[in-house]
């Protein structure tokens, strides 16, 4: 300890104080986790890992269960991500009972590593202070320690990567060499594109430069130190894809890749035409938010650039930079952070957290300006660094607000339900049609044994649900179209109690209401392979009714038809062609702007029995509980 130096001090209070802060934003801010809903499926594999499995198992009616963005093979789930960070949060777990350990030792990580980095790179102890400080003030690193998400973690990995090499090969020492290599591994089986362009310049450097003769030295230790992640990552592919050389990210999609085309998230997803003009548009909007989510902002940009052209940064420094850039550039054909900007836009709420990496650059060449500056200009240097602790500070109040926010409607949906007495099932109708989101309150334990069991609505699928737990009590879980996606959207859930009437016949009574000020309205109903739509008054509410038998539905009673249609083929079809529920949606054109819009839709689940010749329907009793604000759900059925 005494050979601790002064710098080092001050960066060890940032770093406990960053783990305080780390672990109290979790509780508050984030108990029912962040509108990144990837957040519930790093839980979900954590406890998974925990429990001793690799795979969630996947139960009876396994696709009425599934995560999000989970696919279902050899039964068990296979999640989208590769188990790095989730095995730290389950070692968090087994031996404290929660995540709050492994948060804080991440963000103690990355302050700590952005100071021994800088004394690497910049050779003064006093700078790399100042950016380790930079980079724990930063808003953007506040919120996401705090989040169990992986671009903390893997910012980590990729300095441990930069520190082992530099001081393996200054020190001759073969430990963090093997340290590096195991890092890069690490770094690499979580997010390889990110390694690549933020790390390849400064490997290269470190290979033909760096090295100084001792290359291949140096590459056998980092070899040796790559081997057990490399060799952990192709099992791990071999078990979740059958291939060691696939990684488990595209198994549900196929189109949710890298490169310019059409993309998607899932397979129902809309076809979304990514071209150059989005990738540009993305990386546009995730720098300008940068600038205000890095400590200091714009004015860490620009002592940055300042910083370059000045020629203070050493050779390493800059290829450190250069894969910043090269991030930068890259990310143009990466879809995913137009998705997160611009088609959902929860960057607003938490950060840019795609450019990471990006940061320890800012905050490193940042902090050798702004010591240059201070010892030129002090007083100058006191105001601005007081401007840019203000812009952070704005920036993390407005953002903390903003997700409180979203928590209270967590909060409020949480109650509602939790309100049930005795063990519950909830349906949930949700399109995509994946537990955990739009809300990470429905989510289920990966061993379905909670009070409240939530299952995804898939028509005729819904009986099995109900039948294999004859012990719960079922309800609907309605949400608005659009729940929470932003703070101006919907946040109004409904619930309803369920049961199933059986019979020759079956009469459903259906209600429904459009806002005022509508021009025209209509009620569409998908049925036996066809799809009836149905013209509504605005201005008075339907009240009408559903024959449903083993013939088919007769939907005479909403009026005449005004059009009718086949349902059109898609890639779901096929496992819903001998489904005979019943789907309905409103639709209505408001007097403004004449564009037709969805009001609301839900579904019918329809069973036939051939050889009774009798129809069952899984059916509202009525409601009992609603809560949020925004259009509630306007299409009611009941049993009649």
């Amino acid at each position: 300890m005494a050979a601790v130096s002064g710098p080092g001090w001050t960066v060890a209070v940032a770093a406990l104080l960053s783990a305080v802060a780390a672990v109290l934003i979790n509780q508050h801010l984030f108990p029912y986790q962040s509108i990144n809903n990837d957040e519930a499926l790093y839980w979900l594999q954590a406890q998974t890992l925990a429990g001793g499995d690799l795979f969630p198992p996947a139960p009876p009616s396994a696709d009425s269960y599934a995560p999000w963005l989970a696919i279902v093979t050899d039964g068990h789930y296979v999640l989208k991500y590769t188990p790095v960070v989730a095995g730290l949060l389950a070692l968090s777990l087994v031996i404290t009972g929660g995540t709050a350990l492994a948060l804080a030792l991440v963000v103690a990580a990355a302050v700590e590593m952005t100071y021994l980095v800088g004394v690497e790179l910049l050779d003064d102890r006093r700078t790399a202070a100042v950016a380790a400080w930079l980079l724990a003030l930063s808003p953007l690193v506040l919120l996401q320690s705090a989040m169990l998400l992986p671009y903390l973690p893997v910012l980590v990995l990729s300095e441990c990567v930069v520190f082992g090499l530099l001081r393996g090969l200054r020190t001759r020492r073969r430990v963090p060499l093997v340290g590096a290599g195991l890092a890069l591994g690490l770094a690499a089986a979580v997010r390889p594109y990110d390694v690549v362009l933020v790390l390849g310049p400064f490997v290269l450097w470190t290979v033909c430069r760096g090295a100084r003769g001792r290359r291949w030295w140096m590459l056998r230790w980092v070899g040796a130190g790559l081997a057990a992640p490399f060799a952990l990552l192709l099992s791990y592919n071999a078990a979740a894809t059958g291939n060691p050389f696939q990684l488990p990210f595209a198994l549900l999609e196929p189109e949710d890749k890298l490169g310019f085309g059409v993309r998607r998230l899932f397979p129902t997803d809309t076809a979304h035409h990514f071209g150059l003009v989005e990738g540009l548009t993305a990386i546009g909007d995730h720098l300008w938010l940068l600038g205000a989510w890095a400590c200091g902002g714009v004015v860490l940009a620009v002592l940055s650039v300042a910083t370059v052209i000045r020629r203070r940064m050493t050779a390493p420094a800059l290829t450190v930079g250069v894969g910043a850039l090269l991030l930068i550039i890259g990310y143009v054909a990466f879809w995913g952070a137009w998705n997160a900007a611009e088609l959902w836009g929860g960057t607003r709420c938490i950060g840019p957290f795609y450019l990471m990496p990006v940061l320890v650059t800012l905050v490193l060449f940042g902090a050798r300006g702004l010591v240059d500056m201070a010892s030129a200009w002090p007083r100058t240097t006191g105001l601005v660094a007081v401007a840019g602790l203000a812009l952070s500070g704005f920036i993390l109040v407005v953002a903390s607000q903003d997700n409180m926010e979203f928590t209270q409607r967590d909060r409020n949906l949480s109650n509602m339900i939790n309100a049930r007495p005795g063990p519950t099932l909830v349906i949930v109708s949700v399109d995509p049609a994946f537990l955990m989101h739009p809300t990470s309150v429905v989510a289920n334990s990966p061993t379905l044994d909670d009070r409240v069991l939530y299952a995804v609505s898939r028509k005729q699928a819904d009986f099995d649900v109900v039948a294999d737990h004859p012990d719960r009590s079922p309800y609907l879980l309605r949400l608005a179209i659009g729940y929470n996606r932003t703070l101006s959207s919907p946040s109004a859930g409904w619930l309803e109690r369920l049961r199933v009437v059986d019979g020759v016949n079956v009469a459903v009574g259906v209600s429904a209401a459009v806002p005022a000020g509508t021009r025209a309205a209509r009620i569409e109903v998908t049925a036996d392979g066809r799809r009836s739509s149905f013209s509504m008054n605005p201005d008075r509410p339907l009240s009408s009714r559903l024959i449903i038998s083993p013939g088919g539905v007769d939907a005479t009673a909403l009026g005449p038809r005004s059009k009718v249609s086949d349902v059109p083929t898609t890639r779901d079809v096929p496992a819903m062609k001998d489904d005979r529920s019943v789907t309905l949606k409103v639709f209505y054109t408001p007097a403004g702007d004449g564009r037709e819009r969805l009001l609301d839709q839900v579904d019918l689940p329809v069973r036939v029995d051939s050889r009774q010749g009798t129809v069952s329907v899984l059916v509202s009793e009525g409601q009992v509980g609603a809560v949020g604000s925004g259009a509630m759900p306007t299409i009611r059925l009941r049993a009649s």
